[in-house]
């Protein structure tokens, strides 16, 4: 099975004495077993009984271990040498049922990170549905952030906030969930105090809108928004996204530098699928128009906010193909 993506994406960066090193990127994967399911529960549930059943479980059943087994092989022989896996959130499905089931269900998707034995660390950003259904909070506490810790080597590790660093690179994880964090200040304390010439910021939600849906973080609070924006653009910062199932690269300025952002989907839904069927390279109300029969009473507000956002972008592509990102660092550029 081949599974890559069609975009290489290349942009200059201002320092130039970073070891070379490579970055596997995976978004969204919805990890799923049926048995990890209150059956109960879900038939109140029509739509997400589907995705369980229809979908998620039999893509985790078709593709799980083959797509594992490339990562790993890329992870190995990848040059220059791959440093750790960052996947982007929704990890699992989530929507357990009840608290037996979420313990259950966190418990057999950290078992399946184990057992895919990489040779790197794997660095995970909380996603929405890990977190999603009775107990799912806690089952998160109790099952991801040992592995977040074991993963990291870093004991302190408490939470979804948490930075990874190696030579001269941070990833640093947020977790737009929190509603207890102050994410601002998280990440401004991460960005600052590190000593990382390459920072890379994991967030499940983007924070730029890059499809018809128009989610992102802070959407509802543009102040906060524009401080966010200009945290990661004064840092040089790659923001690193999943949620919405799409692959894009988005480059949008901000009066102080530009901010690129890269979603990913790993959602292997047919593996056979290697050519994407559209390429979308328009940034503007027409990403609102795509797919019409999503909210149609919400179109002239989003086609007001992509034509908002689109003044200051300055590079876009998105396509549906899933698989895999890998961003290569050297001394002069990442790509």
């Amino acid at each position: 099975m081949r599974i890559i993506f069609f975009f290489i994406f290349c942009f200059s960066i201002i320092n130039s004495s970073a070891q070379k090193s490579s970055l596997i990127v995976l978004g969204d994967v919805h990890y799923d077993l049926l048995q990890d399911h209150d059956m109960d529960w879900l038939m109140k549930k029509p739509d997400d009984l589907r995705q369980v059943t229809k979908e998620y479980t039999v893509y985790t059943e078709n593709n799980w271990n083959d797509f594992m087994a490339i990562i790993r092989k890329k992870a190995a022989s990848e040059i220059p040498q791959v440093k750790a896996v960052i996947q982007l959130g929704d990890l699992s499905e989530g929507l357990a049922g009840n608290e037996s089931k979420a313990r259950q269900m966190a418990s057999n998707t950290m078992k399946a990170i184990d057992a895919s034995q990489m040779p790197v660390p794997w660095i995970i950003a909380k996603g929405n549905h890990d977190i999603t259904g009775p107990g799912a909070e806690q089952a998160f506490r109790e099952f991801y952030i040992p592995m977040f810790r074991k993963q990291t080597n870093n004991s302190e590790i408490k939470s979804a906030n948490y930075s990874y660093q190696y030579d001269n690179v941070q990833i640093t994880c947020i977790d737009p969930y929190d509603k207890k964090t102050d994410m601002l200040a998280f990440l401004e304390h991460e960005l600052s105090e590190s000593n990382a010439k390459y920072k890379f910021i994991a967030i499940h939600e983007p924070v730029i809108p890059v499809t018809e849906r128009c989610w992102h973080t802070l959407r509802n609070n543009k102040e906060q928004r524009e401080n966010l924006l200009e945290l990661i653009a004064k840092n040089n910062a790659i923001v690193l996204c999943g949620h919405l199932h799409r692959y894009s690269v988005v480059q949008r300025d901000t009066k102080f530098g530009p901010v690129v952002q890269v979603m990913v989907i790993s959602v292997i839904k047919d593996r056979n699928y290697q050519i994407p069927s559209k390429i979308i390279t328009d940034y503007g109300p027409s990403l609102a128009e795509n797919v019409p029969d999503w909210q149609p009473e919400t179109l002239n507000t989003r086609k007001e906010m992509l034509s908002e956002e689109a003044k200051y972008v300055t590079f876009y592509k998105q396509t549906d193909l899933p698989g895999y990102a890998v961003i290569n660092i050297d001394e002069k550029r990442i790509k």
